[in-house]
């Protein structure tokens, strides 16, 4: 039961429990990623079904929360990619009709589930402050990434390869690629944050640091490249820190990573010795070329959702759920049709972002488009995109409603909350 004190609380500050949801949404559809590991080794179909459950009780209580609170909504304008995504959606729904997925109604769900996701996260841009929804999505990335690696620290061992994660449950491959985005998310609140006094950024150096030590344990290849990458062009970039400073980030993350070099050296040893290994990039040329021979009997419309993991080419020791390529990915379930769609949105992302003023969210997004197209090389989704649809929704509907909001002279935050507080509770930015 609420107290009279949490009911007034509600009604006064009605956007407050909309922040707070989109903090909790974040981290917890973030972490469901590990819920086989957890609870459901001996049926991981039931982890998919808890995760879609999860995204069906946030939705309900968006609605619950709109019938009963008074909210204006203003009429926002959305940035083009809002067309594009909408379209793809539906070019994944009319594929189901040929999709050589094993279950069309597991198929159906994985395309539900992807659907309500983006719905929930437009409901809260359009209901709530839009500053304060993405600071506390961000939040809840970091959140949810942080978990994951955490559970891969705890529950994980390395493997003969010396990976951390936990191949049929937790691939050490996205182990990484969560601690990428998470490293990526708390240097930008570490950047947002250094110019106050107090814990709060030292709170992010230590995410930051943490959750990239978890990146190189992880041995992910593509992922530390497309990390350096995308770290080194969101330090060097932002105009709001001193040249000083910057080569004090850059030097401390070459420290980690010398610190680490034993474990990537012995790792890259082996590879290199592996003769087939090293020719066929873990098989990947292999697979490149039998995917690419099978998108040819059907180059347009492609095999249909969610169908490479079930009708892929499949002559390996560990079952390939999506094609080691994001391209190649694409068009093998949705054709060249789905192929100009996803062009059009990372063109339609990149284009907004691009044009917004110099800011540290401008460097963020296109720091973590530079990451995405870079694992996106030896990487895919079996559905959506490498870079998360829902994610890149958030951060375009930012840059539209408040373009250059933060500028290098005024990116100070507006809160003296201990760190600990200002990650759970969320109060508005």
């Amino acid at each position: 039961m609420k107290t009279k004190i949490q009911m007034v609380n509600e009604i006064t500050n009605p956007g407050e429990s909309l922040v707070s949801l989109a903090f909790w949404f974040w981290a917890l559809t973030t972490f469901r990623f590990a819920f086989a590991l957890l609870f459901f080794r001996d049926h991981p179909v039931a982890a998919t079904g808890v995760g879609s459950a999860l995204s069906v009780g946030f939705a309900y209580y968006i609605v619950l929360w709109f019938l009963r609170t008074e909210v204006k909504t203003a009429k926002s304008v959305w940035p083009p990619i809002g067309k594009w995504i909408g379209l793809y959606v539906l070019w994944c729904a009319i594929s189901l009709y040929w999709t050589h997925s094993a279950s069309l109604i597991s198929a159906a769900g994985y395309w539900a589930t992807m659907t309500l996701d983006l719905l929930i996260v437009a409901a809260m841009l359009k209901l709530g402050d839009t500053e304060a929804i993405v600071q506390a999505s961000l939040k809840g990335i970091v959140a949810g990434c942080g978990s994951i690696a955490v559970v891969a620290l705890i529950f994980t061992s390395a493997g003969a390869d010396g990976r951390l994660g936990n191949v049929e449950f937790l691939h050490p491959t996205n182990v990484g690629n969560f601690a990428a985005i998470g490293a990526l998310c708390s240097i930008y609140f570490w950047l947002k944050t250094r110019v106050q006094g107090g814990r709060e950024r030292w709170f992010w150096a230590g995410c930051a640091l943490f959750i990239s030590w978890i990146l190189i344990v992880s041995l992910s290849k593509t992922s530390m490249v497309g990390f350096v990458c995308a770290f080194s062009f969101l330090i060097l970039s932002f105009m709001g820190i001193s040249l000083k400073t910057k080569m004090l980030a850059l030097l401390l993350g070459a420290t980690l990573f010398a610190a680490m070099y034993g474990t990537v050296s012995a790792y890259l040893t082996d590879y290199q010795e592996d003769n087939h290994e090293l020719t066929t990039l873990t098989g990947r040329t292999v697979l490149w070329a039998e995917t690419w021979e099978m998108i040819q009997d059907h180059p347009i419309a492609g095999y249909g959702f969610l169908s490479f993991r079930d009708f892929g080419p499949q002559d390996w020791d560990e079952r390939a759920t999506m094609a080691h390529d994001e391209w190649l990915n694409q068009w093998f379930q949705l054709g060249g049709v789905g192929v100009l769609l996803t062009l059009a949105i990372y063109g339609s992302y990149f284009w907004r972002v691009w044009r917004s003023e110099k800011s540290l969210s401008r460097q963020l997004g296109l720091s973590l488009l530079i990451y995405m197209l870079i694992d996106g090389l030896t990487m895919a989704e079996p559905v959506g995109l490498m870079f998360p649809l829902t994610m890149m929704l958030l951060l375009t509907v930012w840059m539209n409603a408040s373009p250059g909001f933060e500028t290098a002279r005024t990116i100070s935050g507006r809160t003296n909350a201990g760190p600990l507080r200002s990650l759970l509770r969320q109060p508005s930015c």
